[in-house]
């Protein structure tokens, strides 16, 4: 027999049947709202494990062109290496201003970036920053359209003020540890 269209249903739930559903929808509220949670938890923590990454490669990247200069007499012999090394180098200087305190903490040793800055500045005739973005723009500069030099170029007074207190206290030897 098929049920008649016009005849309204008498669907009645008793109290169990009505708590059961409210209990039901709630705990998929509750998983649902918690998925999100997680979800969010773990965005987050794959952020923060890829900004540590591109620090690690940073820092990883700055020491690798000072030992290279260091322990490498070949490049000292070969003006086009040499030049190269130091281009690189330079760059390895402006990351680890700008990140000074996040190398300092992934690395878990304060001033690390002061102490690379002043080894790595060793390599290099200046004591300011105008120094510093004088030798980049002009010596160092690889090729016409150099990163290196729109990196200073681009750089804001308050930018190049710090940047400036940076390679002074990275140069001075009462600062830098000798």
């Amino acid at each position: 027999m098929a049920a008649n269209p016009n005849v309204p249903l008498n669907v009645r739930f008793n109290l169990t049947q009505c708590l059961v559903l409210v209990l039901v929808v709630a705990l998929v509220m509750s998983l649902i709202v918690t998925h999100l949670h997680h979800q969010r938890q773990v965005r987050t923590l794959r952020d923060a494990i890829d900004d540590s990454r591109s620090t690690l490669r940073t820092i990883e990247y700055g020491a690798a062109n000072l030992r290279l200069l260091e322990l490498n007499p070949y490049i000292w012999e070969n003006p086009s290496w040499i030049r190269l090394q130091k281009h690189e180098l330079a760059f390895s200087i402006l990351d680890h201003w700008r990140s000074q305190n996040v190398i300092d903490d992934v690395v878990g040793e304060p001033g690390y970036a002061m102490d690379f800055a002043a080894d790595a500045l060793s390599f290099f005739d200046c004591t300011s920053a105008d120094e510093f973005v004088e030798l980049t723009r002009n010596e160092l500069s690889v090729y016409p359209d150099d990163p290196l030099s729109h990196a200073t170029f681009e750089l804001s007074d308050s930018e190049l003020v710090s940047l400036d207190a940076f390679i002074r206290a990275a140069t001075t030897p009462d600062q830098n540890g000798g």
